[in-house]
């Protein structure tokens, strides 16, 4: 059993300050989307100056281990919330801007080499929004909405209209779309994870008549712009935002977490969108990935644990979660393991970036 021995964290941008377990307003104003490509983290944060006033962010990049952080993206208005990841030859970063947008928001990308030298950028859509990219060996996938239904969903504020899919080319080309809603919908939210050669596609559906929505997938071919499982529903109602996806590379099977009204849930998921097992877990943290290595995943649990789930055998072995010292955030947390023994964890609060290192004992 794996015992947790050491934590050690900081804020990059601001100092840190108690967290509750829930918010009492919205702190994606502050921080919203963090992602890890390779040892590089990317997330969007406000700067001091920023925190003055307004929804106003910037994009950083840092390396993992050091303290130097570059700026990627320094526009007016927000570029949130980020999401980054890579082919074998190029990296992609895409959020959504209300710089110099006619809609409101655009849904931007932009392109760079392994040196994070930008060589190209583009906007899908004016008026596009809430983003996320993963790629395969060979293209970026870009999952975005589009539209906006006032009332409803959290806090009153209203859903998305539209989910759509995009394939991009390393040389930042759009050559595939497709919109996977019907006219009458109110989607939004969508999440993705890439295998080597497809991508599984999740969002939420929103019913007017529900106090939840129910959480969609599909599975889809950027190769050939097919979708090799049509859109039908995983989860019957699910927490809104609360969920993700990941692909297990060392089992070739995609783990779906998505929180419900009796608690976390996670689903395997063949690479062709079969379900294979599904489990009950603890409570889930609001946009927030697993750490992955071989086929043993680490979920951050509401709201100062974890716990440990592996993937055997096409099952889903859940182990017993574990308390920590430092609290996640509700905006965006993503983690990977730095070796055997330690587990690096990225989670966006009020103040910032807090970057928290874990040495566990395998023994």
């Amino acid at each position: 059993m794996k015992k947790w021995l050491l934590i050690t964290g900081l804020f990059i941008l601001a100092s840190c300050s108690p967290q509750q377990a829930q918010p009492t307003e919205d702190t994606r104003q502050y921080a919203h989307g963090v992602s890890i490509v390779e040892n590089s983290v990317l997330w969007s944060e406000k700067s001091d100056e920023q925190r003055k006033g307004g929804w106003t962010h910037d994009i950083y990049k840092k390396e993992i281990g050091q303290t130097q952080v570059e700026t990627l993206v320094a526009d007016p208005e927000a570029q949130e919330p980020v999401s980054a990841s890579s082919t074998k030859e190029t990296r992609i970063i895409t959020y959504e801007d209300g710089y110099d947008s006619t809609n409101n928001v655009s849904q931007r990308f932009k392109l760079y080499d392994y040196n994070w030298q930008k060589f190209y950028e583009a906007t899908l859509l004016d008026g596009g929004h809430s983003g996320h990219v993963a790629s395969t060996n060979t293209h970026h996938v870009i999952f975005w909405s589009h539209g906006w239904v006032n009332g409803g969903g959290v806090n009153e504020l209203g859903t998305g209209k539209e989910v759509i899919v995009s394939t991009i080319s390393n040389e930042g080309e759009i050559l595939h779309e497709i919109n996977l809603s019907q006219a009458d919908d109110r989607v939004s939210w969508p999440m993705l994870a890439a295998s080597d050669d497809n991508a599984l596609l999740v969002w939420q559906d929103f019913n007017d008549k529900a106090t939840k929505a129910a959480l969609h997938f599909a599975v889809y071919d950027p190769a050939t712009n097919a979708l090799t499982a049509a859109p039908s529903e995983l989860v019957p109602q699910v927490d809104f935002y609360i969920y993700s996806i990941s692909y297990v590379q060392a089992a070739q099977q995609y783990v779906v977490a998505a929180q419900t009204n009796k608690g976390g849930t996670l689903l395997l998921l063949s690479k062709d969108g079969e379900l294979i097992d599904q489990i009950d877990v603890p409570h889930l943290v609001r946009e927030a990935t697993p750490a992955i290595q071989g086929n043993t995943l680490v979920f951050p649990q509401m709201p100062a644990h974890y716990f440990t789930v592996q993937v055997s055998d096409n099952q889903l072995q859940l182990h017993p979660s574990h308390s920590l010292d430092v609290k996640w955030g509700t905006s965006g947390t993503t983690g990977m393991f730095l070796d055997a023994h330690n587990i690096y964890f990225a989670t966006l609060h009020k103040e910032g970036l807090q970057e928290v290192v874990v040495e566990i004992d395998e023994q």
